[in-house]
């Protein structure tokens, strides 16, 4: 017997959520978004980092929004982010994975032309929890997928994103990356997994990085991203801007 990743129950697969706990995530997973009024997976809105990465033509997508209401989500987060034990790695791998060949399958794109990547952990973090989980579900995704894993960016440093405020984001996310030196993205489409996606600043300096280096596209999926704030949007050039969301990235 396996325990689900949230509450601990006794679960007959290992990575699968108790009956409670799976009824409680899919009303946590329909959640809105205060602009759009879409669920996080199909809702096109960005957080502030991403919004500018439309010039790149991207889009994200995520399983739900990040919220101290999401009772379930956040237990099972805790535990993908400090826990050895991976069943919450294989629950959202999978529910990433379900996503991810539904959106290939709108635009008629086949897996094994992707790649998937991750922006890797701070050492410290990982010596101290012993995981680094953007990995984890990034190798499960292109396993449950037929994806391709590779390590393309390495992590020169910087601070917790977490512990700095918006202003400070940006600058530490620039710092923080830069890439693997036999790394080779040139012509090469990536698919760039993480856990939480706040301000958006971490997922688009991993792009700025694939795309220079001459990736052809660069999306953004995560396990949850934060809900937008109202101040400082302007949600009709926002909507406006909506239309460009069929150019998902860079060069069809």
């Amino acid at each position: 017997m396996s325990k689900c990743p949230s509450c601990g129950a006794l679960t007959k697969r290992s990575g699968t959520l108790c009956p409670d706990c799976l009824e409680k995530y899919e009303d946590e997973k329909r959640k809105e978004c205060e602009f759009c009024k879409m669920p996080a997976s199909v809702c096109v809105c960005s957080t502030r980092g991403l919004y500018y990465c439309r010039q790149l033509g991207t889009t994200m997508r995520s399983a739900v929004f990040y919220g101290s209401g999401n009772e379930v989500f956040m237990s099972a987060l805790k535990s993908l982010k400090y826990s050895s034990d991976r069943g919450a790695e294989k629950f959202f791998a999978r529910e990433l994975s379900g996503e991810l060949l539904k959106l290939f399958a709108e635009k008629g794109e086949m897996p094994e032309d992707w790649c998937v990547t991750y922006p890797p952990r701070r050492r410290a973090a990982v010596r101290k929890y012993g995981v680094d989980q953007s990995k984890g579900i990034a190798k499960r995704i292109a396993a449950y997928t037929g994806m391709r894993f590779e390590k393309t960016l390495v992590r020169t440093g910087g601070a917790a994103q977490k512990t700095l405020g918006k202003e400070m984001r940006k600058e530490n996310a620039g710092h923080s990356f830069k890439p693997r030196k036999k790394a080779s993205v040139y012509g090469k489409k990536y698919v760039i997994v993480d856990d939480v996606i706040t301000s958006g600043e971490t997922m688009k300096a991993c792009q700025t990085i694939l795309l220079s280096g001459g990736a052809s596209a660069a999306f953004a999926l995560s396990v949850a991203k934060t809900p937008l704030r109202g101040a400082g949007y302007d949600t009709r050039i926002r909507f406006r801007k909506k239309k460009q969301s069929d150019l998902w990235f860079k060069n069809k």
